[in-house]
C-alpha cells in the first residue's frame, strides 16, 4: 500500500511538474536580483533537483533498469555525454566553473530521460505541449506590450506601457520575459515549427493567431541568429511536412519545397542584410570570437580544457579588435557565440564527437518516426504532428545555435534537451504496439529501496538548500551594488562578503568588494584588496580589469611611500627613509608588472599606458615613457597585419579622442623635456585626430610661445578666441608674445 501511494505521488510529481518547470522557466523573471534571469537558473536548478529525485524515487518502486534496457540505442548518446561532462570536470583547472556547468548538464541529460522514461502516452506529451503553449502566448503578449511601449511611450525614466524597470534595456529590440532578445528568439525559434504544426492538424484560429505572434515577435526582436533559426524552422518544416505527411506527386512536393525555401531564405536574407548594414559589428565581434576561440581549441584538442571554463582562459586570446567594437574594457564574453565550437572547446574532439553522435541519433530516430507513419498511413494523426513540430523545432534550434550562445542559458538550454526526450518519447508511443517484449523486472528488497529514497531525499534537500542560498546571493548582490554606488563601500563590502559565502563561485562579487577596499583606502585597505585580487585569480587568472586594478593599488602605494620618504627626509630619520624608499621602489616594480600584464589582456586601454608613463617619468625613465605614448598610438597598426589582419579596419576612427589625448600626453612630455619641435608634432598630431580641439591649440600655442614663433602663436591664439572665446585660460591669453 505505502509502496503504491509513492509510486504514485512520486509519479504525478513527475509528469505535471516537468510541463510547470518548462512554463516556469519561460515565463518568470524577478528584477530584485543582480541578474534577472537569476529566478530561471533557480527554477532549473531547484525544479530540476525536485524532478530528478522523484523520478528516482519512482523508478525504485518501479524498476530501475528496464527502461534503460529497452531504450538503450538512444539513451547511451545521452549517457555517454553526461560523462563525457563528468570526465571534463575532473580534468577542469577551475572546477568550481565547472561544476556549475555541469549540473545544467545534469538537469538538462536528466530531463531528456525523464521525458523519454515516463511520457509513454498522448495524453502525458499533449499536457507538456499544452503548458509551452499557454507560455508562448504570455510571453508574445508581453513581448508585444514591449513593441508598443518603445514605439509610442517615452524613455526612461518617464513612465510607459511596459511596467517594468528593465524597459527599454535593448533599446527597440524586444525581449519578453528572457531578458535579452538573442535567448527569446530562441525560444521562439522552437515554438514556431511546433505551433505551426499544431495548427495545420487541428487548424485552430488561436494557434494561427499564436503563430503570426511569434513571426512578429522574431522580427522585433531583430536577433539575427533568431532570424536564420526561424528560416531554417520554416524550410525544414516545409520539407518534413511535404514529404511525410501530405499525399501529393512527386513533382508537387518538390515544387512546394523548392518554393518554400526560395521564398524564405530570400525574406530572411534580405532582413539579416539589411540588420548587417545597421548593425555590421554583432557579425565581426562573432567572427573575431570564433578566430580566438579556435586557438584556445588547438591547445587542448583532443580532451579539451575544462566544461564551462571558457570565460576563464578567453581574455588570454581575445582578439584586441572585440575591445574596438565593444566600446569597453571592463566587460567579458561568456562564451563564443557558438555551441558546436563551445562544446570542442570544453571537451575537445571526443566531447565535440559524443555531442554529434547525440545529436545525429536523435534527427534518426525523428526521421524514421516520420517514415514509419507515413509507410504505415498513420501520417495524419495527431501524433505525427507532433514529431513533425518536434524534429523541425530541433533542426532550427540547431542552426541558431551556430551563431548564438543560448544552449548555456537555462531558458533555451531545457528546450534542446525537451526535444530530444520528446522526439524519441513520440517514437516509443508510435511502436508500442509492436513492442511484446515481456518485461524482466528486477526486484530491490525494500529496506534497500527506502535507504535509497531517504538517500535521495536528503540530497535533494541540501541541493536545494543550497540552490536557493545561489538565488539569494544574487539579490544580496544587487543590495551590494546600490550601496557601492552610493560611496558606502563599509557595507557594501560587508554584503558582498555574505555573496561570496552563499554563492563561493560567484566571481563578480569578490571583484567588486577588492574594487570597494581600492576605493576605500582605509588602514589595511590596499593589503585586503591585493588578498581579495588574489582570491580572484585562484578562479579566474585574467578576470576583466584586475590586473590593472591591482596596478593601479600598487602605484597608489608607490605615491604613499614616496611623500612618507619626503616626510622622513624632512625629519632627518634617515633608516625609515630608506625602508620608505625600499617599499616605494618594490610598489614601483610591481604596479609596472601588473600593467605590463594587462596590456598583454587589453593593448588598447589607454589608462595602462598613462599609467605606466607616470611611472617612469617618477622613476626618471622619460625615455620609457615617450616609449608607453608612441606604443599606444602605433598599436591599431599591428591590426592590420597577420593574424589580426581577418578583417581589416581604421580602427583608432573609432577611438579618435583616445588617441587624441595620448599626443597631448605625449607633447607635454616632450615639452617638459624642452623638446620643443616634438612637442609641437605631438599637439598638431593630436589635432588630426581631433580637429580643433581645445587642449591641443592651447597646448601648442604655449610652444609656440616658447619658441618665440609670433606669426603662428598669433594664427593660434585667434582661433582659439573664434571657438572658445568663454573659455577663461583663452580670455587671459596675449594677444601677442
Amino acid at each position: 500500500m505505502f509502496s503504491n501511494i509513492i509510486k504514485k505521488v512520486s509519479s504525478k510529481f513527475v509528469l505535471y511538474g516537468l510541463p510547470l518547470f518548462y512554463f516556469l522557466v519561460a515565463v518568470c523573471f524577478y528584477l530584485g536580483t543582480y541578474d534577472s534571469a537569476q529566478i530561471k537558473i533557480t527554477i532549473v536548478q531547484i525544479g530540476g533537483v525536485a524532478l530528478i529525485c522523484s523520478w528516482l524515487v519512482y523508478k525504485f518502486e518501479s524498476d530501475f533498469f528496464n527502461g534503460f534496457r529497452k531504450n538503450i540505442i538512444v539513451l547511451l548518446p545521452i549517457i555517454l555525454f553526461l560523462l563525457s561532462g563528468l570526465i571534463s570536470l575532473f580534468h577542469s583547472p577551475f572546477q568550481l566553473a565547472s561544476l556549475n556547468e555541469f549540473i545544467r548538464r545534469i538537469i538538462y541529460c536528466f530531463s531528456a530521460i525523464i521525458i523519454i522514461d515516463c511520457f509513454q502516452n498522448k495524453k502525458d506529451l499533449k499536457r507538456l505541449v499544452d503548458f509551452l503553449i499557454f507560455a508562448t502566448y504570455i510571453v508574445c503578449i508581453y513581448a508585444v506590450i514591449q513593441f508598443i511601449d518603445t514605439r509610442f511611450f517615452p524613455e526612461p525614466p518617464a513612465k510607459g506601457l511596459d511596467p517594468f524597470m528593465w524597459r527599454w534595456a535593448f533599446r527597440e529590440r524586444i525581449f519578453s520575459t528572457f531578458g535579452n532578445p538573442n535567448f527569446f528568439g530562441d525560444f521562439l525559434v522552437v515554438m514556431n515549427p511546433i505551433v505551426l504544426a499544431l495548427f495545420f492538424r487541428k487548424r485552430s484560429f488561436h494557434l494561427l493567431l499564436l503563430w503570426m505572434l511569434i513571426t512578429f515577435s522574431t522580427v522585433f526582436s531583430y536577433s539575427k541568429g533568431a532570424w536564420i533559426g526561424f528560416g531554417v524552422g520554416i524550410i525544414a518544416f516545409t520539407f518534413l511536412f511535404i514529404g511525410f505527411i501530405l499525399n501529393i506527386s512527386r513533382k508537387k512536393k518538390l515544387t512546394l519545397i523548392l518554393l518554400t525555401a526560395l521564398i524564405v531564405a530570400s525574406v530572411v536574407s534580405g532582413g539579416i542584410f539589411l540588420q548587417l548594414k545597421k548593425r555590421p559589428d554583432s557579425s565581426s565581434f562573432r567572427v573575431f570570437t570564433w578566430l580566438s576561440c579556435w586557438e584556445m581549441i588547438n591547445t587542448h584538442p583532443v580532451i579539451g580544457t575544462g566544461i564551462g571554463t571558457f570565460y576563464l582562459t578567453y581574455p588570454s586570446y581575445r582578439r584586441p579588435q572585440i575591445f574596438f567594437i565593444e566600446g569597453m574594457h571592463n566587460t567579458e564574453s561568456d562564451h563564443p557565440e557558438n555551441e558546436y565550437l563551445e562544446v570542442f572547446y570544453d571537451e575537445g574532439i571526443i566531447g565535440i564527437g559524443i555531442f554529434l553522435l547525440l545529436l545525429l541519433t536523435i534527427l534518426t530516430v525523428g526521421f524514421r518516426n516520420l517514415s514509419y507513419f507515413r509507410k504505415n498511413n498513420l501520417n495524419k494523426s495527431a501524433i505525427s504532428y507532433l514529431q513533425l513540430g518536434f524534429v523541425s523545432a530541433i533542426i532550427a534550434q540547431l542552426a541558431h545555435d551556430c551563431v548564438c550562445v543560448s544552449l548555456r542559458f537555462v531558458s533555451s538550454g531545457v528546450m534542446l534537451w525537451m526535444l530530444i526526450g520528446s522526439i524519441v518519447a513520440v517514437a516509443i508511443i508510435s511502436l508500442k504496439k509492436e513492442d511484446n517484449n515481456e518485461e524482466t523486472l528486477i526486484v530491490v528488497p525494500t529496506i534497500i529501496k527506502r535507504i535509497c529514497q531517504l538517500l535521495i531525499l536528503s540530497m535533494a534537500v541540501y541541493l536545494i538548500y543550497i540552490f536557493y542560498g545561489y538565488f539569494q546571493a544574487d539579490a544580496i548582490h544587487s543590495q551590494a551594488i546600490q550601496y557601492s554606488k552610493a560611496g558606502n563601500f563599509t557595507q557594501a563590502i560587508e554584503l558582498y562578503s555574505q555573496v561570496i559565502k552563499k554563492n563561493p563561485s560567484f566571481i563578480m562579487p569578490r571583484y567588486f568588494k577588492a574594487n570597494n577596499y581600492n576605493d576605500r583606502w582605509q588602514n589595511d585597505d590596499p593589503e585586503k584588496a591585493l588578498a581579495e585580487y588574489n582570491e580572484i585569480w585562484k578562479l579566474a587568472p585574467n578576470y576583466v580589469q584586475s590586473k590593472f586594478l591591482v596596478g593601479l593599488v600598487y602605484a597608489k602605494l608607490v605615491n604613499y611611500f614616496n611623500s612618507l620618504a619626503n616626510q622622513y627626509g624632512q625629519e632627518k630619520k634617515e633608516q625609515e627613509q630608506q625602508d620608505a624608499i625600499q617599499k616605494r621602489n618594490y610598489c614601483l616594480n610591481q604596479a609596472v608588472k601588473y600593467y605590463n600584464q594587462y596590456k598583454m589582456i587589453d593593448p588598447i586601454y589607454p589608462q595602462t599606458y598613462y599609467q605606466l608613463a607616470n611611472l617612469y617619468v617618477q622613476s626618471g625613465h622619460p625615455d620609457l615613457a615617450e616609449k608607453e605614448y608612441l606604443d599606444h598610438l602605433n598599436f591599431p597598426n599591428k591590426l592590420q597585419e597577420p593574424p589580426h589582419n581577418f578583417h581589416k579596419e581604421n580602427w583608432k576612427e573609432r577611438r579618435r579622442e583616445e588617441y587624441a589625448q595620448t599626443c597631448i600626453y605625449l607633447g607635454n612630455l616632450e615639452f617638459n623635456l624642452n623638446n620643443l619641435d616634438n612637442a609641437e608634432k605631438s599637439y598638431i598630431e593630436s589635432l588630426k585626430y581631433i580637429p580643433n580641439n581645445a587642449e591641443g591649440l592651447k597646448n601648442l600655442a604655449v610652444v609656440f610661445r616658447k619658441k618665440q614663433d609670433k606669426e603662428s602663436y598669433k594664427e593660434v591664439y585667434n582661433l582659439l578666441k573664434q571657438l572658445y572665446p568663454e573659455d577663461e585660460n583663452v580670455k587671459q591669453m596675449k594677444e601677442n608674445i
